[in-house]
């Protein structure tokens, strides 16, 4: 883990959903939150740079992140992506 940036071991094992994470500030919150072991869910349209980003945090040595592809500008697709993951988390 990154050295340089607080542990908060409260984030450990919670669920965190983000949206736009697969690249710019998403992909540091996403990042930020996995080096805190917390279980993140991150969804975006870029799948290059998601799938990217989920392999560099495994090769950092954080938790990995849980990709879901999905525009949000198809509401029906983000309420989709949410309850499944609310099932997945029951």
């Amino acid at each position: 883990m990154d050295q340089r940036f607080a542990n908060y071991p409260s984030l450990r094992d919670k669920h965190v959903f983000i949206t736009g994470g697969g690249s710019g500030i998403g992909a540091s919150v996403v990042e930020h939150f996995c080096q805190q072991q917390a279980s993140v869910t991150f969804v975006d349209v870029a799948e290059p740079a998601s799938h990217a980003l989920s392999a560099s945090i495994a090769a950092a040595g954080g938790r990995s992140p849980h990709y879901v592809h999905c525009d949000l500008r198809d509401v029906a697709a983000l309420q989709r992506a949410i309850r499944a993951l609310d099932q997945m988390y029951d």
